[in-house]
């Protein structure tokens, strides 16, 4: 670029407004300020004093002023040249970024089933083409990570400190006792709470979602099942499997969806009135994708 001595300067395009060069294309192409400016529905003083704006900071008229209207000097159509040059790969560039799917962090509990994570993708991208990039994060962290935007969505176990963020439920579904298929109680279709009294449970870290861990508890307490736990810390499939085969006296809880795919282990329902799962989907109130999560509650 050339700055007005002709030395290479970074501020050749300084006060070029580009609503001016539209302007000026605009009345190139009308061949008149006054079709021009019905056609960009804008005053005709408004859009002549534009122009003028524009000559004056390019340094050189741009128009020749005619009787019955007006014409492009040489510098105007070298203007004019480069103008529809620019457009043409300033439209190029804003499809070419509209198309790039937008990049949404989400944050996932430890064993969300599939089709749990299909419905919230479903919820979450709401007709758009969204790029999720999710990161395990821990129910009791979650509403923290929201409420900073850090995350844009979560996908969590309740109940949870909802202060601050929009929810609504994915899936509330009964647990029950996930055991070895040779183990003594695989062989009942059904529990009663009664059946588990000398058994130990299998159980997470409380505080990767304390509120549900505590609900869960209180809950097989209140029917007269306070078990000995053994805190799994490790997190990973094979390692609690390991656990489970084998011992007589260990139980795990889940769900029937988060129990499938494994021939050695055996889920059956317990009752009366078992403890349930509810996976949550949360944003952080008034924000966009708040209004999401809303939409379908």
């Amino acid at each position: 670029m050339l700055g007005v001595e002709g030395e290479p300067g970074e501020d050749a395009l300084a006060g070029v407004e580009l609503r001016q060069l539209r302007y000026f294309a605009a009345v190139a192409e009308a061949g008149t300020v006054t079709e021009a400016a019905r056609r960009l529905r804008i005053a005709q003083p408004s859009l002549s004093q534009q122009i003028r704006r524009l000559e004056r900071r390019v340094g050189t008229p741009l128009f020749r002023r005619l009787p019955h209207g007006m014409e492009p000097t040489e510098a105007g159509r070298l203007l004019l040249e480069g103008t529809g040059r620019a457009f043409d790969e300033l439209r190029s560039s804003l499809a070419a970024a509209r198309a790039v799917p937008l990049t949404t962090a989400v944050g996932v509990c430890r064993g969300v089933p599939q089709s749990v994570l299909a419905t919230a993708e479903e919820i979450m991208a709401s007709g758009r083409r969204p790029r999720f990039a999710y990161r395990q994060a821990e129910s009791g962290r979650q509403g923290e990570l929201l409420r900073q935007g850090t995350l844009a969505f979560g996908i969590l176990r309740g109940p949870v400190d909802t202060s601050g963020l929009t929810v609504r439920a994915l899936a509330d579904e009964p647990l029950g006792v996930l055991l070895h298929a040779r183990h003594p109680l695989a062989e009942r279709p059904e529990l009663v709470w009664s059946d588990l009294s000398d058994q130990r449970l299998l159980w997470f870290p409380s505080e990767r979602a304390p509120g549900y861990a505590a609900e869960v508890l209180a809950h097989a307490a209140a029917r007269g099942w306070t078990p000995e736990t053994l805190v799994d810390s490790d997190g990973g499939h094979s390692l609690f499997r390991h656990r489970l085969i084998g011992d007589d006296g260990l139980v795990a809880l889940r769900t029937r969806a988060g129990s499938l795919g494994d021939p050695d282990l055996v889920w059956r329902p317990v009752g009366p009135e078992p403890p349930r799962e509810r996976l949550l989907l949360a944003a952080a109130a008034r924000t966009p994708w708040a209004r999401l999560v809303a939409a379908g509650s």
